[in-house]
């Protein structure tokens, strides 16, 4: 079974039951944004895994708009930052897809950013549609 497969998957065994729990539990004016901060901190995490200090620098500096993203949309809750949050979301979907093109992170285990691009654009999507539905209300 190919990496992307397997990765596609996973994503779906996950996301599933996450929007499940945060929607339930009345977890979105938080969740989504700081779950946003924390995607950076794997990659760099991989990078510990492949002991490359330049990885886990390279990590966090592309990280950076992510962890700023979900921190101005965590403290300034607006229709606005929504917004913002779902755009973060779809971005960081590009980066996954994109990530071997820009740098190499030898920790990074082959179905991973497969995974974790198909979770950051159902959530994107989802924060989108939710958003939809709060203005039309």
């Amino acid at each position: 079974m190919s990496p992307e497969i397997i990765g596609f998957i996973l994503g779906i065994l996950f996301v599933v039951p996450t929007l499940y729990i945060v929607r339930k539990n009345h977890l979105e004016a938080w969740a989504w944004s700081i779950f946003l901060v924390t995607l950076p901190v794997y990659y760099m995490l991989f990078g510990l895994l492949a002991m490359d200090g330049t990885v886990i620098l390279s990590e966090f500096l592309w990280g950076l708009p992510f962890i700023a993203t979900g921190l101005i949309a965590w403290r300034f809750q607006s229709q606005l930052t929504h917004y913002l949050l779902a755009v973060g979301w779809l971005s960081h979907g590009f980066y996954d897809y994109y990530h071997d093109f820009l740098f190499v992170n030898e920790g990074v285990f082959s179905w991973y950013p497969a995974f974790c691009a198909l979770i950051d654009i159902v959530v994107s999507i989802y924060l989108l549609t939710s958003s939809t539905r709060t203005t039309s209300r």
